[in-house]
């Protein structure tokens, strides 16, 4: 009985051995292969002569066996090699920026309809190198939307560039649903509105022409306001919702990628035939015009008309753009904040940064140039992330709470933002200042001077050595110190051969 037994362990310790055999290189494979084998036939031998072969004694062989891989991965690399990798690279510049950008991956991949995806994707306009914006100029007076309709519609009959056009009309509004109140922003549009964009729903039906004059109470839900108030409740059609009071029955909601261009609509309403109270400089006007020569040949001279020739009054200036020049203008409202941001934090830790070019590479040295692009590289990515991470905890927290923090979740995001850049921003400069200023490798090295100045005011402190043999970095006990301050010392090349370092080896 022990002989099967003993017979059937060793065939499956020898498969084991086998498979783990094709991982060693070939020149060392037989030798190898004929080491473990050995060792397995004397502990099975030894298991059977000492009676003590049984299932458990079996388990612990077979597991000993499938270490053979861990040998077989440490003949195929080099363990010395992989060990002093794995010592070495978290110390590189490249391992720093490879875990910046991995951290951005996984926020691009937090989830599909994120909102720092729907922030950087733009929205999917049908046709949008044929649709023109027309709204007010700042410095113009404010323009009722009523009458911009009424002109909309002479533009289609008397100008011949003039394909469709079509009105809105938005101004901030209290919405109460079964969630309760929420502050969002409604707008009054003209059929073909939604459509000219693209707003196709997902529920239901958009506003149509019939609309304005038999079903003033319609109304068309935004695919946040749907969920936030909802739940994304696929019965919400034919179910009442209040607009500043008023009474509303639900026939559609539209799609999450749908956006109105430049601005954050939670809902639409006919524009109406019937009265409608005049809100001066709280409800502004815009109109949407479709060109069928495209936006290049049309934008100027639809401006030029509409300014001299177009039907408004003569204060009354207007700016026609185009939904790409939208999306960049909001682009660069956003980019100029956070320069601002970026030069504000700047200028309060203004010590910090001087420090950092004091101490900076030297100008003879040839990696200057590496020195600052790794820090500006390193900059840009901590604020791209940090930028991403507070867009995407804001709209977690807001999918969380509910409604009655989205009116603050511009705000909080704004300053979760800045505090954000200012603890990375304070990372990335004591990061680069505690680096070899050639080589650009973290200083792990470190060699302890002393805790006092001491009578002769010899330096103390922290001496800070690159394992390269390229420098040594001061960090004295006091900073502020006028005896002893913070400094860089290259060395000569007889250090490198002291250190062991193998020239060439940085990476950036």
């Amino acid at each position: 009985m022990d002989t099967k037994v003993l017979k059937r362990l060793l065939w499956w310790c020898t498969l084991v051995l086998r498979v783990a055999s094709s991982i060693v290189p070939h020149r060392q494979r037989r030798e190898w292969l004929r080491e473990w084998r050995g060792e397995v036939w004397h502990w099975a031998n030894f298991l059977v002569e000492s009676e003590r072969l049984n299932p458990r004694t079996e388990h612990e062989l077979l597991r000993h066996c499938w270490g053979s891989f861990r040998d077989a991965l440490w003949h195929r690399f080099n363990r010395v090699a992989v060990l002093d990798f794995m010592h070495w690279y978290p110390l590189t510049p490249s391992f720093c920026l490879v875990m910046i950008l991995a951290a951005l991956l996984a926020l691009l991949a937090a989830g599909p309809i994120s909102l720092s995806s729907w922030t950087f994707v733009p929205p999917p306009y049908v046709d949008s190198s044929h649709v023109l914006t027309v709204s007010p100029n700042v410095r113009s007076q404010w323009l009722e939307p009523e009458l911009l309709r009424d002109c909309a519609l002479q533009w289609t009959r008397s100008n011949q560039l003039i394909a469709q056009a079509t009105t809105y009309a938005w101004r901030p509004s209290l919405v109460r649903g079964p969630e309760g109140k929420e502050s969002v922003l409604s707008a009054r549009v003209t059929p073909g509105t939604l459509e000219l964009l693209g707003g196709n729903p997902i529920l239901g039906r958009t506003l149509e022409s019939t609309d304005s004059s038999h079903c003033e109470s319609c109304v068309v839900l935004s695919n946040s306001l749907w969920r936030s108030q909802f739940h994304g409740d696929r019965r919400v059609i034919g179910q009442p919702l209040y607009l500043n009071g008023r009474r509303l029955e639900i026939v559609g909601v539209l799609p999450a990628q749908f956006r109105f261009p430049g601005f954050d609509i939670a809902l639409y309403t006919p524009f109406g035939t019937g009265f409608h109270p005049r809100l001066p400089n709280f409800e502004w006007s815009g109109a949407l015009l479709r060109v069928p020569a495209g936006i290049a040949v049309a934008q100027n001279q639809v401006q030029s008309y509409i300014n001299q020739a177009g039907g408004l009054p003569s204060d009354i200036k207007v700016d026609v753009l185009s939904l790409t020049d939208l999306e960049y203008q909001a682009l660069e409202s956003c980019a100029v904040l956070i320069l601002l941001a970026v030069l504000l934090l700047l200028f309060l830790n203004w010590r910090s940064v001087a420090g950092l070019h004091a101490l900076g590479a030297s100008p003879r040295l040839p990696g200057v140039w590496r020195w600052w692009l790794f820090f500006i590289t390193k900059s840009t990515l901590l604020l791209i992330a940090v930028l991403m991470a507070s867009l995407e905890l804001v709209r977690m927290v807001v999918a969380t709470l509910g409604v009655n923090v989205k009116e603050y979740a511009g705000g909080t995001a704004m300053w979760l933002f800045l505090v954000g850049l200012t603890v990375a921003l304070t990372w990335s400069i004591r990061d680069q200042r505690s680096r070899c200023r050639t080589c650009l490798k973290r200083l792990q090295m470190q060699i302890a001077l002393g805790n006092s100045v001491g009578v002769f005011c010899e330096p103390s402190g922290l001496d800070l050595v690159c394992d390269g043999g390229h420098g040594v970095l001061h960090v004295p006990v006091m900073h502020l110190s006028c005896l002893d301050s913070e400094r860089w010392t290259d060395l000569d090349e007889s250090w490198r051969e002291i250190a062991g370092a193998q020239v060439g080896a940085s990476v950036f």
